[in-house]
């Protein structure tokens, strides 16, 4: 039960982090159809195609990955690389920079 739990929270922390990440993306280029072809296309094919260009990067590092493991269950085998808790601070670390990107830009566009 306890796992099940785990599994949600972490899916639930994967999915707000994922629309904050989204909603300052689309604040960033102030229409929501370039954010949408900006992010589609991040999610279905640059991600996919970098796992296989850089493998340790892609796997460890990058906003959509990183965010899978919020809630996969850790393994002792290398299939999961990083644990939830190192997952979610690495999610959290790409949405802050970009949505502190999306202020600065902001605000230098309305001064």
């Amino acid at each position: 039960m306890d796992i099940m739990i785990e599994a949600l929270a972490g899916a639930t922390g994967y999915l707000t982090l994922t629309a904050l990440l989204s909603a300052a993306i689309g604040a960033l280029f102030r229409r929501s159809t370039t954010a949408l072809v900006a992010l589609l296309g991040y999610y279905f094919v640059v991600s996919p195609l970098t796992r296989g260009l850089m493998p340790s990067i892609s796997r460890n590092y990058l906003p959509d990955t990183a965010g899978y493991y919020m809630y996969m269950l850790p393994s002792p085998d290398e299939i999961n690389v990083l644990t939830p808790l190192q997952g979610a601070g690495i999610l959290m670390l790409w949405t802050l920079i970009v949505i502190t990107v999306a202020i600065i830009f902001y605000r230098k566009r309305d001064a």
